[in-house]
């Protein structure tokens, strides 16, 4: 994963530009503002500005379509290699704005103050920039005489577009115009799940290959083979440790630079859950509800393909051949698990007779559902 600027150097100098925005997300042309502004004055600070997330941290904000939390994380991300301009957040309710704006204010200038060194602070001035309408307007009618801070030029269409991104995540059109590191935000995630030994990894591999697609493999074999521990052996603690160790190579699939829209994922989270649930005794796989629940929720699969158990379970020397024959027990687990996740309406069987057929309609549906197509 890319390194983030997590603590970076107070600015020093004594002009400084602020950009406000909700950056949901960063584009090119706020991008470019950003960097114009940068090569004019001494250091620029970015105030992402958001309403506050869902309680539990996960979720998408209803008006701008990505959690604050995210948004801050790729922000910093994006420009981590840069000392000269210095993320921020301010977190405000809708309300205490337009009921307070001396209040807002007083917090937007800690915020700002915040990332300079103290000689800095005490006597810099400040250009401030917005997309947003309110905030611009709010602004110019509290600084209209004061010397320290002032309001640069409105970022015109800037926050509509951000708007109509969110309004439409996966439109093609606009994925040009996303920052990379926002752009897992926007990806189309295809997910193949099923019980062991029905070709999920070969067909993953295929379609990654054909769609010119990162791919994030099972990770069971090799969580298993580094952590020496066999499938039956599995306790709670190990499928802990299975679930956010596979979270973190979905992630890393979103996050590559080979991302252009789509990732393919050889199952996840909703699959080890099937597991915990037919192989583990009901009080330990109790102990995982509140991490599935919590990882499910995050993973956010656009389609899921199923494959059901049609071909012969084969022996390659690590699968348990003893879970041979509840291989279709489980499937049924499995549809259950799925049934009952934010997903349902996401997933498609993939009940073909033989592998060319269920290839072709994997393919058929991912046109169909996602617009992409194999490359040319």
């Amino acid at each position: 994963m890319p390194s983030c600027n997590l603590s970076t150097a107070p600015l020093a100098g004594s002009r400084f530009a602020v950009v406000v925005s909700r950056f949901s997300p960063l584009h090119v042309g706020l991008e470019q503002r950003i960097y114009d502004l940068a090569s004019h004055y001494d250091g620029v600070i970015l105030v992402l500005a958001s309403r506050p997330d869902p309680a539990d941290g996960i979720g998408l904000d209803s008006l701008t379509g990505m959690s604050a939390r995210n948004r801050y994380r790729y922000l910093r991300e994006a420009f981590n290699d840069d000392p000269a301009i210095s993320p921020k957040k301010l977190i405000w309710n809708d309300e205490e704005t337009a009921a307070d704006a001396p209040a807002w204010i007083k917090q937007l200038k800690e915020t700002v103050l915040s990332a300079l060194a103290p000689d800095s602070a005490a006597n810099a001035t400040f250009t401030v920039v917005t997309d947003i309408h309110d905030v611009d307007r709010t602004l110019r009618n509290a600084w209209e005489h004061d010397v320290r801070w002032t309001v640069g030029d409105f970022v015109d269409g800037s926050d509509d577009l951000q708007r109509t991104i969110c309004d439409d995540p996966h439109n093609r059109k606009y994925w040009s115009v996303i920052n990379h590191t926002f752009r897992r935000e926007f990806t189309t995630v295809v997910l193949v799940v099923g019980s062991a030994s029905v070709g999920k990894t070969t067909m993953v591999t295929r379609l990654s290959k054909l769609f010119d697609a990162p791919i994030a493999v099972e990770y069971a074999r090799e969580f298993e083979e580094s952590c020496n521990v066999d499938d039956d052996e599995l306790t709670a603690f190990d499928y802990q440790r299975l679930i956010l160790s596979k979270f973190g190579q979905n992630e890393q699939a979103l996050a590559s630079d080979a991302n252009h829209g789509i990732v393919f994922l050889d199952t996840d989270a909703m699959v080890t859950k099937t597991y915990v649930e037919r192989y583990l005794p009901p009080e330990e796989a109790a102990r995982l509800d509140s991490t599935f629940d919590m990882v499910i929720r995050q993973e956010r699969p656009d389609l899921v393909l199923v494959i059901p158990p049609v071909t012969k379970y084969v022996d390659d020397g690590f699968r348990a051949m003893q879970w041979a024959s509840d291989r279709y027990r489980f499937h049924e687990t499995l549809m259950k698990v799925l049934d009952e996740s934010p997903y349902a309406d996401r997933v498609v069987m993939l009940d073909d007779k033989t592998f060319a057929e269920r290839d072709a309609h994997a393919i058929r549906v991912i046109a169909e559902r996602t617009g992409f197509t194999p490359r040319n």
